[in-house]
C-alpha cells in the first residue's frame, strides 16, 4: 500500500516534468513558451557564426528552413571551414557530423535522427532537425575531419510556440 501512495504522489510530477512555459522550469503547458525573458539562446541571421570549441573549425548556419527555427522539422544549411590560429580557412568537404537536438531545461531531445549531406565545399544539409515543442534548445554539432581533426560546436534557439 506504502508503494501505491508514493506512486500516487510522483506521478502527477512526471507527468508535469516537460512542460515549459515559463523560464523557471517546467510546468504542463507546452504550447508557449516566454522567449523575451530566456536570455541564453542566440538570435537567428543567415550566416550565423560560431567558433569551435576546441577551435579547430568554424560553424556558419547559412540557411534555415523556417528561419528563423521553429517548432517542427527543420532544414538547416551549414558551412563548415577549417581555422588556424582563430583565422577561418577553407571549406571542410567529408566531415563525419553527428548534429543532437536537446532541451537543457527538460532533459530531453528528439527521437527523430538529423540526416546530414555533404553538398560539397564545406556546405552540409541537416534535416529534419526536430525542435518538436517550444522551450529552449541546443543544437551541439559534433565534427570530424581527416585534415583538421574533431570539434564541437552549439547553436542555442528558443521557440515561443
Amino acid at each position: 500500500m506504502r508503494s501505491l501512495h508514493l506512486l500516487v504522489a510522483v506521478l502527477p510530477a512526471v507527468a508535469l516534468g516537460c512542460g515549459g512555459s515559463g523560464n523557471a522550469g517546467p510546468d504542463a503547458d507546452i504550447t508557449t513558451y516566454d522567449c523575451a525573458a530566456d536570455t541564453r539562446a542566440q538570435t537567428y541571421v543567415a550566416g550565423l557564426e560560431v567558433k569551435g570549441e576546441s577551435g579547430k573549425l568554424d560553424f556558419k548556419l547559412m540557411d534555415a528552413d523556417p528561419a528563423p527555427p521553429a517548432r517542427g522539422n527543420n532544414t538547416w544549411t551549414l558551412q563548415i571551414d577549417a581555422m588556424s590560429n582563430n583565422v577561418v580557412g577553407s571549406g571542410v568537404a567529408g566531415a563525419t557530423m553527428v548534429a543532437t537536438p536537446f532541451m537543457p531545461d527538460h532533459g530531453h531531445g528528439t527521437p527523430i535522427k538529423v540526416e546530414i549531406t555533404d553538398q560539397g565545399g564545406g556546405m552540409y544539409q541537416l534535416t529534419p532537425v526536430n525542435l518538436w515543442m517550444p522551450g529552449y534548445w541546443e543544437t551541439t554539432l559534433t565534427v570530424t575531419t581527416s585534415s583538421a581533426g574533431a570539434d564541437t560546436a552549439v547553436y542555442k534557439f528558443c521557440l515561443p510556440d
